[in-house]
This record gives C-alpha cells, structure tokens and sequence, in this order.
C-alpha cells in the first residue's frame, strides 16, 4: 500500500508519454535514405581489376637519405642480422636488449647446413623486401 503512490504516477507518465508519441511525434522515426545505385557506383562495387595492384611508391629525397643511414635489422633467436655493403652480418643480442657490437660476425653460408640455409634465406628475403617499413605512425607510405 506505502508503493501506490509511486505506482500510480509513473503509470500516469507513461500515459503521458504515450498521448504525446501518438499525437506529436515526439521520438522521431529516422527512415534510412535510401541511395538509388548508379551505374558507375555499381561498376566501382563489382570491378575486378585483372593488372595485379602496386603500390607506386616515390622516390623521395628523404627515402633515399633513409636509406643511406638506416640500416634494417631483424632479430630472431637471440641474434640480430642485417646486411651492409653486401656482406650479411650478424652479432649476438646483450641481457638488455642491445645489439652486443663486439661479436659481429659475417654469416659463413658454405658450412651451414640446409635448414639453416632456409633460414638465412627466410632473414634475406625479409630484409630485401622494400615494402617493409616499421617506422611507426598510421602505415601509409
């Protein structure tokens, strides 16, 4: 009985509500435009390009400084590699995290076996490859 009170107003401003939706429209119905599909607009949708896509990447100045004095580096197993004036390199990684510059080696490819060889391969290719670009930012080049 103490609950009638609360009750019977909030069964009122329902009503309320109610008799303000039917006869102003107070909570709007948002209708979806609908597009009418142009022919271009569907060829752009449905269109299979049969020239492979590339990405056009520009020679820039600051490309070409990049290259010059960066060099790339992927580290795997404990080793860091890359490849300068066309010598393959590795050095082994320091407890922090550093490149340990003292145990620089070139890579001996004629004594390894054929999974390490695979290896190596899988590390060249990944360091030759020209789209790879880990500098940061959004990704676009």
């Amino acid at each position: 009985m103490e609950y009638i009170i609360g009750f019977l107003s909030a069964v009122g401003f329902f009503y309320f509500v109610s008799f303000l939706q039917r006869n102003y429209n107070i909570f709007y119905n948002i209708s979806l435009r609908h597009l009418k599909p142009s022919q271009s607009h569907t060829h752009n949708l449905i269109h299979l390009s049969s020239e492979p896509i590339t990405d056009n990447v520009k020679k820039t100045q600051s490309k070409m400084h990049d290259a010059k004095t960066n060099i790339k580096v992927i580290i795997m197993d404990n080793q860091a590699y890359w490849i300068k004036d066309n010598l393959f390199y590795t050095a082994d990684m320091s407890i922090d995290g550093n490149v340990n510059k003292d145990t620089t080696r070139i890579v001996d490819t004629m004594t390894m076996s054929s999974v390490q060889l695979d290896k190596m391969m899988f590390i060249i290719d990944r360091l030759r490859e020209e789209a790879f670009y880990d500098r940061g930012g959004s990704g676009n080049q």
